[in-house]
């Protein structure tokens, strides 16, 4: 099942939407980060060099684009309902994917983020942000998923939001789970004591099979072993060959901040299918 279509790829990453959104007939026509080191990495495996900071970043000098996607820090979310609500400069960096969406008008926009925004400050931050996208002319959708569900073994729930221009009637209709393309066992490479795999982390110090917080360790055939980056980027749904640059600690780092490929794959499939792009 493939489109044509056209993206731009924000807070880019290590490009997990860009794998995703290509693999399906996409072309990227934008990467931004402000991270250096995945900016590098990014531009390893898919030849393109991203912006650095969005906000710099002048409207005029993006191209029409048929999807908008990202997965936009979450940092200053706290702050928002209770203090100016999304007047308040410490909203986030949500302010700038909106200032896109109203400047270039895409049919569609896929947006990531982590499943504690749906409570904080009692739902009204989300709600906040719903709004808003929903003034840039769409018709909002939003759902929390997990990766397990979709094709990898990873215990991961992330939010997903949605949004379908109101001129397209077509109703946004988010994918039903889907079997797993491997086990946990392929992944580490032996016998495992879980069937999924803890949720991969931004990093930090290891903290061993025993402790509550272990997020990195597993016994496999009776062994304690830690999880390589280059194993968390299976647990994404990275392929094989993808190259992970930095030190050790910037490889988690990357990997942990990604979006599951296979979430996003599943997503986009949906808006195929429904003939939305």
């Amino acid at each position: 099942m493939k489109s044509n279509f056209t993206y731009i790829d924000l807070f880019s990453g290590i490009g997990g939407f860009h794998i995703a959104l290509k693999k399906l007939g996409g072309k990227c026509l934008m990467a931004s980060d402000i991270l250096d080191i995945a900016n590098k990495t990014y531009f390893e495996n898919y030849k393109i060099r991203p912006y650095g900071d969005i906000s710099k970043i002048k409207i005029k000098d993006i191209l029409d684009h048929d999807i908008l996607c990202g997965g936009f820090p979450c940092q200053s979310f706290s702050n928002v309902g209770h203090k100016g609500g999304l007047d308040d400069p410490r909203g986030g960096l949500i302010f700038e994917i909106i200032r896109i969406l109203k400047g270039k008008s895409p049919k569609v926009f896929i947006l990531e983020n982590v499943k504690g925004l749906v409570s904080i400050n009692k739902g009204q931050t989300l709600k906040l942000i719903l709004k808003e996208l929903e003034k840039c002319g769409y018709n909002v959708y939003w759902k929390v998923l997990e990766a397990k569900d979709y094709g990898v073994p990873q215990i991961r729930k992330r939010l997903f939001i949605v949004g379908v221009k109101k001129t397209i009637k077509t109703k946004f209709v988010f994918p039903s789970p889907i079997k797993l393309k491997y086990k946990l066992s392929d992944v580490l490479g032996g016998k495992v004591n879980r069937e999924f795999g803890f949720t991969v982390r931004i990093g930090g110090r290891r903290s061993g099979i025993n402790n509550k917080y272990n997020w990195d360790s597993y016994i496999v055939n009776g062994q304690v072993k830690v999880i390589t980056p280059e194993q968390c980027l299976l647990l994404q749904g990275f392929p094989k060959k993808f190259k992970l640059l930095g030190t050790e600690s910037q490889k988690y780092y990357q990997v942990g901040n990604s979006v599951p490929v296979t979430v996003v794959n599943e997503i986009v499939k949906s808006l195929i299918k429904s003939k939305i792009i």
